[in-house]
Protein backbone atom coordinates (compact mmCIF):
# COMPACT_ATOMS: atom_id res chain seq x y z
CA UNK A 1 0.00 0.00 0.00
CA UNK A 2 1.10 3.38 -0.68
CA UNK A 3 3.30 4.94 2.54
CA UNK A 4 4.02 1.33 4.13
CA UNK A 5 7.65 0.58 4.70
CA UNK A 6 9.20 -1.83 2.19
CA UNK A 7 10.50 -4.08 5.18
CA UNK A 8 10.33 -3.70 8.93
CA UNK A 9 13.37 -4.55 11.13
CA UNK A 10 12.87 -4.70 14.73
CA UNK A 11 14.80 -6.00 17.47
CA UNK A 12 15.35 -5.29 21.12
CA UNK A 13 18.98 -6.83 21.70
CA UNK A 14 20.67 -3.38 22.00
CA UNK A 15 17.93 -1.96 24.59
CA UNK A 16 18.25 -5.45 26.65
CA UNK A 17 22.63 -4.85 26.66
CA UNK A 18 22.44 -1.51 27.48
CA UNK A 19 19.49 -1.02 30.10
CA UNK A 20 19.12 -4.62 31.17
CA UNK A 21 15.98 -4.37 30.11
CA UNK A 22 13.46 -7.52 28.39
CA UNK A 23 10.26 -7.15 25.91
CA UNK A 24 6.96 -8.01 27.38
CA UNK A 25 6.05 -9.10 24.09
CA UNK A 26 7.59 -10.20 21.23
CA UNK A 27 6.98 -9.99 17.37
CA UNK A 28 4.22 -12.61 16.75
CA UNK A 29 2.37 -10.95 19.76
CA UNK A 30 2.23 -7.56 18.14
CA UNK A 31 1.19 -8.76 15.05
CA UNK A 32 -1.78 -10.96 16.72
CA UNK A 33 -2.67 -7.66 18.50
CA UNK A 34 -2.42 -5.66 15.56
CA UNK A 35 -4.67 -8.24 13.70
CA UNK A 36 -7.28 -8.42 16.11
CA UNK A 37 -7.29 -4.79 16.46
CA UNK A 38 -7.89 -4.55 12.82
CA UNK A 39 -10.89 -7.44 13.25
CA UNK A 40 -12.94 -5.66 15.25
CA UNK A 41 -12.83 -2.55 13.29
CA UNK A 42 -13.53 -4.54 10.07
CA UNK A 43 -15.27 -8.08 10.96
CA UNK A 44 -15.10 -8.65 7.47
CA UNK A 45 -11.99 -9.01 7.11
CA UNK A 46 -12.12 -12.47 9.41
CA UNK A 47 -13.85 -14.05 6.86
CA UNK A 48 -11.47 -13.57 4.20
Amino acid sequence: RPGDPARVVASADRIATELDWKAKHDVQDMIASAWEGWVRLHPEAARA
